[in-house]
């Protein structure tokens, strides 16, 4: 997590400084997986009756992003190779159930749209290269993460904070770190869960801008 400019930050509040190759493969998939579905219609689906949109590709998408928000161990501990007594297994069933839930809240194109776009992030575009992007900051920034997070890895966040030159922000780091760690096993999703936590990481950042700031 990097609390950047606007243009640098992805929707769910999170940010690279330039999209890896992992997260490049996993989001064209889900992307392929929305377009390929046959009522897709090349993007122009809105007008048809309820029900006859990309419901399927956009599920399958979710499936995957669902997978990736969370951590392995978390997944383990929560279902591992459990049964349930519909047939199923409780893996199988929670991501279906997350699929289901999204399908019918959100819209597939503004879903592909929002993918490309953090698909595509390079801070260090038009701006000399990541390295000098990042150097040229002009604002104070704090920059944190998830240790199980699997969608932007720690070593990101040091990378950011590195090229940054953030100095230790005061709240979880540690010694001679300039990143603040959320330890969580929820994985990414840590952000939203982990309120404490990440509670501190802000009032910390807060506090350090404006040493008159109060809790």
């Amino acid at each position: 997590m990097t609390s950047r400019s606007g243009d640098d930050v992805a929707p769910d509040g999170t940010a690279d400084a330039v999209a890896t190759a992992e997260q490049i493969a996993l989001y064209s998939t889900q992307i392929a997986a929305i377009t390929a579905d046959p009522r897709w219609h090349g993007g122009d689906y809105h007008g048809r009756p309820p029900g006859f949109g990309p419901h399927a590709g956009m599920g399958l998408a979710r499936r995957m992003a669902q997978v990736s928000y969370r951590s392995e161990q978390e997944l383990a501990a929560w279902f591992g190779d459990r049964v349930q007594p519909d047939g199923r297994f409780a893996a199988e069933s929670y991501v279906e159930h997350h699929a289901d839930k999204l399908a019918r809240r959100f819209d597939a194109g503004t879903y592909v749209i929002l993918t490309r776009a953090m698909m595509t992030q390079n801070v260090g575009r038009n701006r000399g290269g990541v390295a000098a992007a990042l150097a040229g900051c002009p604002v104070a920034v704090t920059v944190a993460g998830v240790d199980s997070d699997r969608l932007y890895p720690l070593r990101l966040q040091h990378e950011i904070a590195d090229g940054m030159g953030v100095r230790p922000p005061g709240a979880g780091g540690g010694a001679g770190s300039g990143v603040a760690v959320v330890r969580s096993e929820y994985g990414h999703d840590s952000f939203l869960l982990e309120t404490e936590q990440v509670g501190a990481v802000i009032r910390a950042a807060l506090a350090a801008s404006a040493p008159s700031f109060q809790r």
